[in-house]
């Protein structure tokens, strides 16, 4: 920039406010924007000026003294809350943490701490990733200095990015395990060990509203968020970026000078979540610091691609991987086979030993060469027992005794004896204690393990590192059944006024009647024929559609029951569901990366394509807040804020009609994404609503629907039992 301004250089002040991160503000205006950049690639600097500006430093004094008001406020509250929350958690014997990450919030949150509360009354714990900018580790440093009375803690995973990097691949937007490995589980063990392993933990930290929609929906204190002994408390969720700089500005407080360099979030070197600005400025900055991991997400590219593909890179391809297919060290480990009421699994190259981990589902209580006898909560089950230095085969019978949850819970375990590396991820997921990793091998006190499946149920499959390397088969179907065209709302519109002649009608072309026609199908208002492996669909219009036609073609409730029904018919529909969280942005890149990479880029694309369509051409995007486009390439789900209480009592419905039960649990409900035995699918992923609400919302329709539905929501049961009803018999509520 100083190519064509002037300005000082050697002043502690900022200059200039960055608005959006990229946009440069002066007085209001925006003067010059960065566009562009990468990991290899600088970006460009686009001035919406020619003059030759000179810029002075913001006089901070006048600018506190014109916000003095607010930022009072701001501080006299935050410090009154931090002392509140003492108070009335010390009374029942937490202990208190304050998160430090050497950002420019956790600086604020370590001050305001330090004035509201004592030394002695809480501890600092710094989690260093390893994967810390080096000016983040200065920071922390000079913190131990600025606050010297007070006591300083770091967390850090016993292994190192490297090798982890190297045991489960790097991680992508979906596959988050580094967040789990080598922040948040070494944190809670360092707690635990700072305060007890069943004690009690207050931990304040320094999320803020602003930061994103989801943050923003934050109450300020929540317990049991991240696990059952801990209640995290935002101290500063209120305050926006500009009053933290301002506070940390005026008190003299140092800042990370990573946001010197024009970094707008301190966080890990390479992370898949970051934006390519992001990237460009470290790159720049630090080169250095991320010269192995780049190296390491170049070696991915030669051995997938065969070449070196830095676009790859730079593109952020290797942030949306969904498996291990892309991975040298991708690799299916566990196989299965059920017969003669028997389960055998074969795990190739495993980590564990399958009897070191088998006390998570029973213990065997007697054994004669390779045979066992185990004991477990399901039953008593014989089991056979071969291992050598290559594999490992067990056999269970008998299989008849195993529900899906217990055939979940020996999956998982399978998982974890085949790809475990000690990671300890599984740890603070056990409510005894019973899970321990040493030396990087598995071990379970059996005296102690209650067999409740936490930490096999915490990670899909069971393992991350199991997600992580997992290669998908080639039993796929193709998505791509719409020819690029949305579910539009003028399409049905057309059907809904003309019913199935419309297909003999020349209004919408050739192909736009074929994907009108596959949409009908899959919303459940347009036969489908089975035929063998193939399917075709009628122009015969089903019950479920006569009565969904009579609402016509503007009314939400009737796009939320066709919505509901492509969650279950609809792959694109399904995989979106499944993998976008209520207050999530996503994109076509994203989606495309989340189908199954075992199918043609080319047909997963255009499916994607069409789904969004959908969402910008239908209610389903705007009135059930599905997909709202937030710029052109960008949308939100925001999820359903009201939704119809019939809706929602339908999809319980149909989660029993596909699951075939109609008494499950809540649990059930909220664990079905992650079950890749669940036929079902929860109403809260299907409409985006979050746990609490839908919880709100199925006692709600217990009480109004006594006839339909009964819920028992008392203690550890949450039971749903529904009476004998079809979905299609609900759907007369909304009539009435």
């Amino acid at each position: 920039m100083d190519q064509y301004w002037d300005y000082p250089k050697d002043t502690d002040a900022p200059i200039l406010w960055a608005e959006g991160v990229r946009r440069y503000v002066l007085n209001g205006t925006c003067i010059a924007e960065a566009q562009g950049g990468g990991f290899y690639t600088k970006p460009v600097i686009v001035r919406t000026t020619d003059e030759r500006l000179k810029l002075r430093a913001i006089d901070i004094e006048r600018l506190y003294e014109i916000n003095r008001d607010l930022m009072i406020s701001l501080e006299h509250k935050s410090i009154y809350f931090i002392q509140e929350q003492y108070a009335k958690y010390s009374a029942k014997g937490f202990s208190f943490i304050c998160a430090f990450s050497g950002g420019k919030d956790s600086l604020l949150l370590l001050d305001l701490m330090s004035k509201a509360l004592a030394p002695s009354d809480f501890y600092v714990v710094f989690s260093n990733t390893g994967m810390e900018l080096s000016d983040t580790v200065k920071a922390v440093e000079k913190a131990k200095k600025h606050w010297s009375k007070l006591r300083f803690m770091e967390a850090k995973c016993h292994m190192e990015p490297e090798e982890s990097w190297n045991e489960f691949g790097p991680p992508a937007s979906r596959l988050r395990w580094c967040c789990s490995v080598h922040k948040s589980v070494p944190t809670v063990l360092l707690i635990q060990s700072l305060v007890g392993e069943k004690s009690k933990v207050v931990v304040f930290d320094g999320v803020r509203g602003e930061e994103s929609l989801r943050r923003s929906k934050y109450e300020e204190v929540g317990e049991g968020v991240k696990n059952s002994l801990q209640v995290n408390c935002h101290a500063i969720l209120k305050w926006s970026s500009s009053e933290v700089f301002l506070y940390l500005l005026k008190n003299k407080i140092f800042l990370n000078d990573a946001y010197r360099c024009g970094i707008y979030r301190v966080g890990c070197k390479v992370c898949p979540m970051s934006a390519k600005w992001q990237d460009a400025l470290i790159a720049a900055h630090y080169p250095g610091e991320i010269a192995e991991s780049l190296h390491q997400l170049e070696e991915i590219t030669l051995f997938a691609k065969g070449r070196l593909d830095k676009k790859y890179v730079e593109e952020g391809g290797w942030q949306s991987r969904a498996g291990g297919k892309i991975l040298k060290q991708g690799e299916n480990r566990v196989f299965e086979q059920v017969s003669d009421n028997e389960i055998t699994f074969s795990l190739v190259h495993a980590k564990q030993n399958w009897l070191d981990v088998l006390p998570i589902f029973g213990n065997i209580v007697e054994s004669v060469g390779n045979q066992y006898t185990v004991q477990s909560k399901h039953g008593i089950f014989t089991m056979s027992f071969d291992a050598d230095d290559e594999k490992q085969t067990i056999t269970l019978s008998p299989c008849s005794k195993l529900d899906r949850y217990a055939l979940s819970a020996l999956r998982a375990i399978a998982n974890k004896t085949a790809y475990c590396v000690g990671c300890k991820s599984c740890i603070p997921q056990c409510p005894a204690g019973a899970f321990q990793i040493i030396d990087g091998r598995i071990q379970i006190r059996q005296s102690s393990c209650i067999h409740c499946y936490n930490c096999c149920t915490a990670f899909e499959r069971g393992c991350m590192v199991a997600k992580s390397l997992f290669v998908r088969g080639d039993s796929v179907v193709n998505p791509d059944k719409y020819r690029n065209f949305g579910f539009r709302q003028s399409f049905y519109d057309h059907f809904c006024e003309n019913g199935a002649q419309c297909f003999g009608m020349e209004v919408l072309g050739k192909d736009q009647y074929k994907s009108l026609k596959q949409w009908l199908a899959e919303s459940g208002i347009l036969q489908r024929v089975q035929k063998g492996t193939k399917e075709s669909v009628t122009t015969d219009i089903t019950a479920l559609g006569t009565k969904i036609m009579s609402y016509g073609p503007y009314n939400p409730f009737a796009w939320s029951i066709m919505w509901a029904n492509l969650a279950y018919n609809s792959i694109v529909a399904r995989c979106f569901c499944l993998n976008v969280d209520v207050g999530a942005t996503f994109d076509n890149a994203y989606l495309v990366n989340c189908l199954d990479h075992d199918i043609d880029e080319k047909y997963r694309r255009q499916a994607v394509n069409s789904l969004l369509s959908t969402f910008r051409d239908s209610p389903i995007g705007s009135a059930l807040s599905q997909g709202i486009s937030i710029d052109k390439a960008l949308y939100l789900r925001a999820g359903w804020d009201y939704p119809h209480a019939v809706a929602l009592l339908y999809t319980l419905y149909l989660y029993a009609e596909h699951t075939g039960s109609k008494k499950f649990t809540f649990t059930d409900l909220m664990n079905a994404k992650n079950n890749k035995d669940s036929l079902g699918i929860s109403p809260s992923d299907i409409y985006a609503i979050d746990v609490n609400s839908f919880r709100d919302a199925v006692q709600g329709l217990a009480l109004q629907f006594p006839k339909y539905i009964r819920v028992s929501f008392i203690a550890n049961l949450d039971n749903i039992i529904l009476e004998d009803y079809t979905s299609l018999e609900v759907l007369d509520l909304a009539e009435e």
